[in-house]
């Protein structure tokens, strides 16, 4: 993909100059001309650079700059602000304002188009650096549980197995499994004694539980290269019915992702070993699946090409009418639903 930029400036034979040329340069460049259509396309487009130069006729350029920083989803668009004037005190107050870079009159574009793809390249660092910390930061959040280990690999597993049977291309595939490693990241903020409890968890606790994916939405949204998979994390909680958090939707308004994710999620959990319960077989864990897809709460054509993958007929679903009844019956039930 050619990294884009946004280029904030009035219409001039300057900014079509610098269209001109970075698009040259292979870069996809978009205009906005005053600061209502760049705070709009920014949050649009989520642009790799923006080139604000200070000609918006309503809004100063550094108070503009300062409200394209402000949305986490921009906070690490590095932008360069271009003015007539520059010089220390500019700068300064650029860098206040949250500009990367703040230029006078370039001499040549071509001056221009290497300070350019520095800052391209330094904000890419920057990028995987910080995907690195996060990655990192969801696998001791799962340490910390010995039952857990490992759960969110195996996830990743079935969950990429699913998506290959659905025919998704290469790039989605890679945005499962990241998705998988990093669905729970907003647990960073749960307490730990409500993580390792062992028991049910009352309303409150349970109040805390389900912030953790929007909290685990907002520590992934600076991040340019986790920006696909922030629907995901935020909606893997949903149900089909819409008695899902933390935005109860419905049907196909949870992204496809979010509804593969939950039946690899809730799958695995079943078939490993709890404090409460002891592993269930495969079979009574696509039993379980099943049931809750008739219950409204997981997509029922997904859950039913899961079970195809792992071999499941339909008189095996079928003779799971028993084990169903004493397993919603049970406190395990309680306890599986707290993590789900």
């Amino acid at each position: 993909m050619r990294p884009m930029i946004l280029l904030v400036d009035v219409a001039s034979s300057d900014r079509t100059n610098w269209k001109s040329f970075l698009e040259n340069q292979n870069y996809e460049v978009r205009v906005a001309g005053d600061g209502k259509a760049a705070l709009q396309q920014c949050l649009l487009l989520q642009p790799d650079l923006i080139m604000l130069h200070n000609t918006a006729p309503e809004i100063d350029g550094f108070e503009l700059c300062r409200r394209l920083k402000e949305g986490p989803l921009n906070e690490l668009i590095p932008i360069i602000l271009i003015r007539a004037l520059c010089d220390a005190a500019e700068i300064l107050r650029g860098r206040q304002a949250g500009a990367a870079e703040v230029w006078g009159t370039c001499t040549s574009l071509e001056e221009g188009l290497s300070r350019v793809q520095l800052l391209l390249r330094l904000n890419n660092y920057i990028d995987a650096q910080a995907k690195s910390v996060v990655l990192s930061l969801a696998r001791s959040i799962e340490a910390k549980d010995a039952v857990k280990g490992g759960h969110s690999d195996r996830m990743a597993v079935y969950a990429v197995e699913l998506g290959e049977a659905l025919g998704m291309q290469e790039q989605e595939l890679q945005e499962m499994q990241i998705a998988c490693l990093l669905h729970d990241i907003g647990k960073v903020a749960v307490p730990d004694g409500i993580l390792m409890k062992r028991g049910p968890l009352d309303v409150e606790e349970m109040e805390i539980v389900r912030q953790h994916p929007v909290i685990g939405e907002r520590i992934c949204a600076p991040l340019k290269s986790l920006r696909g998979i922030l629907p995901v994390i935020r909606h893997h909680h949903e149900r089909m019915d819409g008695s899902g958090y933390p935005d109860g939707l419905r049907g196909e308004q949870i992204p496809m992702k979010a509804r593969i994710l939950q039946i690899a999620d809730v799958y695995d959990a079943l078939i490993t070993d709890r404090p409460y319960r002891a592993a269930l077989s495969p079979e009574e864990a696509l039993q379980i699946l099943d049931h809750e897809a008739k219950l409204g709460w997981l997509d029922a054509f997904l859950v039913n090409k899961f079970a195809e993958l792992r071999g499941l007929s339909e008189q095996l679903r079928a003779s799971g009418r028993s084990m169903l009844a004493s397993y919603y019956g049970a406190p395990q039930a309680a306890g599986d639903a707290a993590f789900f």
